[in-house]
């Protein structure tokens, strides 16, 4: 297991700053983001596993299911919660039976749901004992079996985000992808906001996901046109979209390529027959694409748009996207956001601008 200390993250922030550096050079452009030590990630899943006749949380170690006695790297609340409901599977068997992954998510307003995962029916007994874990443990729990979801409480929980000295709230729903580190997510928020070409046109967002970006993006243009292709995220983007009363969002339910498609006119597309395209002025494009960047039709399309804010998850296709983006822009800011500490992921920021 990952061995937690000042000293082990400095170490590890500073080899990713110098796999940063010899990817785009010694320069002045490049904003390093550190993230807290321990106490940082507000979602994480376990396994179970069962050991002297008692139940263990587990993770998988090269192949291997390994106990997991503790886990700093998670909220304080997560840990908390860790144990006690620990406790309840091993008192509890309506609880524990067939149960196989245990999810977290928590926020920084100590707001928190437990979704459990069985390979068996849940029946009125685990209904039951799953109101009596929330109660007690003032969270939400959420039971899932195949072709059947229960849910004591809310399928969701409510985190703050900052960003220019301003906050809004999101509702975080589960089973949709969101930001697993908090602080580095208003590093991002605020970075984004910060260092933009300022430009009174408008946005189109691509991969919006649940509202991450969506929120703040409204705050500083005109417009924004969001497209998200998961439909539990998109369910989710229209209610947060609800839930910070913004007007001058509209959102389709499209792959970042159908977005670029409708765009440039190549075909229609039903789900967009509320929208008045012609209404934008696209001058702007906000890019969160997954691990393995953007594919090469976006790619090449995105090329005619004037600014770009590019967010990356997957390093080795960022440093390809951008190869081919600055043959057309220019490249204005950098940075590097450790989301996951102790691991050698590198999450990525670049905002361009086209050649004149």
């Amino acid at each position: 297991m990952i061995e937690i200390s000042k000293k082990i993250y400095k170490q590890s922030f500073e080899r990713k700053k110098k796999i940063f550096q010899e990817a785009f050079g010694e320069s002045s452009k490049i904003k390093y983001f550190p993230s807290p030590h321990v106490n940082f990630r507000y979602r994480t899943e376990f396994g179970l596993l069962k050991l002297d006749n008692k139940f263990s949380y587990a993770m998988t170690l090269n192949g291997k299911k390994e106990p997991v006695k503790s886990f700093l790297i998670v909220s304080e609340r997560i840990q908390k919660l860790m144990q006690s409901l620990l406790n309840y599977i091993n008192e509890f068997s309506s609880i524990s039976k067939k149960l196989f992954q245990i999810e977290f998510q928590s926020a920084r307003n100590n707001d928190a749901m437990i979704t459990l995962i069985y390979h068996r029916n849940l029946d009125k007994d685990w209904y039951d004992q799953a109101s009596k874990i929330a109660s007690e443990l003032d969270i939400s729990v959420i039971g899932r079996s195949k072709k059947q979801i229960l849910v004591v409480g809310n399928n969701y929980i409510t985190e703050n985000y900052k960003f220019l000295n301003q906050e809004f709230t999101l509702r975080l729903y589960e089973q949709c992808f969101s930001q697993t580190n908090p602080y580095i997510c208003d590093d991002m928020l605020d970075w984004v906001s910060k260092n933009r070409i300022k430009d009174k046109k408008d946005i189109v967002e691509l991969h919006c996901g649940l509202g991450t970006f969506t929120i703040p993006l409204s705050t500083l243009y005109e417009k924004v046109l969001a497209t998200e292709n998961s439909r539990p995220s998109f369910r989710a983007l229209q209610k947060n979209i609800s839930l910070n009363q913004r007007k001058n969002i509209s959102c389709g339910r499209l792959s970042g390529r159908e977005t670029i498609e409708a765009l440039t006119q190549v075909r229609p597309f039903r789900r967009l027959s509320s929208i008045n395209l012609r209404e934008f002025e696209i001058n702007n494009i906000f890019l969160d694409p997954p691990r393995e960047g953007l594919d090469q039709y976006t790619r090449d399309h995105i090329q005619e748009i004037e600014n770009i804010i590019y967010i990356s998850c997957g390093f080795e296709a960022f440093k390809r996207d951008l190869s081919i983006l600055r043959k057309t822009h220019d490249l204005k800011e950098l940075a590097m956001f450790d989301q996951f500490p102790y691991t050698n992921h590198i999450e990525s920021g670049a905002i361009l601008r086209r050649k004149a």
